[in-house]
């Protein structure tokens, strides 16, 4: 009713004073705003809700005397209906590590020789230095029933890792396939004679790239820089050739898989017991008096973890030097044997396989059907036959 009556009055008073007919009602549409923001090779598009809005305002003259009679606006608001889209664009895959499977940020790293470096496990060498920032490990047992590890560096480097130790009669074997440059502080000349038969560089106490450390006592206080030593290595020839993969990745075979693990224990000897305990996203190291820590540079601890562990359970025997002297723990690294698969928190228990020194390991279940290898940063156990592994 009441817009009927204005309308009446507006028609009437245009009739009579001769004035303008109402204008056309101005409408303002905001356009949508789109916010695009990348992360990570995602890109994700938003748009806000349109509003349009709709104002009409009569205005009316009333004659010369200028006196203005203003109608009641008649406003009307519309509200587009709100619609968000989003689209999801994926970028190219980051190009894997050969070692861990995961990608890697810089492609070009991949492109060069993996250093490798023979960490001390002495208690009196923990903890140790960088060995965190390696992207896969190596474990072997030694003298006296304690192991040394051999951190693997290839799309990364450590500016300071270590106590770097001695070189063994298994290192060129293992380590053959992968194209590395071992960093050690020494090793009796007959092992070390046997790297270049096994197309392995090694690099020992140089001068350049390895520093010792006054607040540690010797010999467990030697560290590297995996950096400063590339050069070293190509002075000498070594091979600069990426590593093909250290496994075959996938998914663990579900016909594979008796059940959940949540730690895994390891008798290295009766008096080197190690545990993993799985806390949901990574497997954290533990010794008979707590956890395994490591440092960084700058000082910050932070407890041994891996992403996969692996088993290969193998052939302990002792070998002689030519000249005779002491003898030395050694690995079978050749043949085949079982192995135990840990990721995820699950298990896979199977066999591994290895023709020669050329080539990488593989995995099989009893069927034979291929075990892959979750990606992720492994933890590689060459195991002595018939010590305890129990989960």
């Amino acid at each position: 009713m009441r817009r009927i009556l204005v309308a009446t009055v507006l028609a009437v008073l245009a009739a009579a004073c001769g004035g303008d007919p109402a204008e056309e009602p101005v409408t303002t549409t905001r356009s949508p705003t789109v916010e695009s923001q990348a992360e990570t090779s995602d890109t994700t598009a938003s748009s806000t809700a349109t509003t349009v809005e709709t104002t009409t305002t009569p205005s009316v003259t009333t004659g010369p005397t200028e006196e203005t009679t203003s109608a009641t606006p008649d406003t009307t608001t519309t509200t587009a209906e709100e619609t968000t889209t989003t689209t999801t664009v994926s970028g190219p895959p980051a190009t894997p590590s050969p070692l861990t499977g995961l990608g890697v940020a810089d492609p070009d790293s991949l492109n060069r020789r993996t250093m490798a470096v023979k960490v001390d496990n002495h208690w009196d060498a923990r903890p140790q230095i960088g060995i965190g920032e390696a992207e896969a490990v190596f474990e072997l047992l030694v003298e006296s029933g304690i192991t040394r590890f051999i951190a693997l560096f290839h799309s990364v480097d450590s500016t300071y890792v270590g106590p770097v130790r001695s070189v063994r009669p298994t290192d060129p074997h293992l380590l053959r396939h992968l194209n590395t440059t071992v960093l050690a502080s020494g090793g009796q000349n007959w092992i070390l004679n046997s790297f270049p038969r096994n197309g392995v560089g090694v690099i020992g106490e140089i001068g350049v790239g390895g520093y010792r450390e006054e607040t540690r006592r010797a010999p467990h206080n030697y560290f590297v820089n995996t950096a400063e030593l590339r050069p070293t290595a190509d002075q000498r020839l070594y091979p600069d050739t990426p590593p093909p993969p250290l496994f075959e990745i996938g998914d663990l075979p579900v016909s594979g898989i008796p059940g959940g693990v949540s730690e895994v224990t390891m008798e290295w000897a009766p008096t080197n017991s190690v545990t993993w305990e799985w806390n949901g996203s990574t497997y954290e190291r533990h010794l008979d008096d707590g956890p395994h820590t490591w440092t960084h540079v700058e000082g910050s601890e932070e407890v041994i973890t891996a992403d996969v562990l692996v088993v290969i359970f193998s052939r302990l025997f002792y070998t002689t030097p030519p000249q005779g002297g002491v003898t030395l723990p050694t690995m079978e690294t050749t043949g085949e044997g079982r192995v135990l698969v840990f990721a995820e928190g699950q298990v896979v228990d199977g066999r591994w396989e290895r023709a020669d020194t050329a080539q990488p390991f593989s995995f099989m279940l009893t069927d034979g059907s291929p075990i892959t290898v979750p990606a992720g940063r492994p933890w590689i156990s060459l195991f002595p036959d018939g010590r305890l592994v129990s989960w």
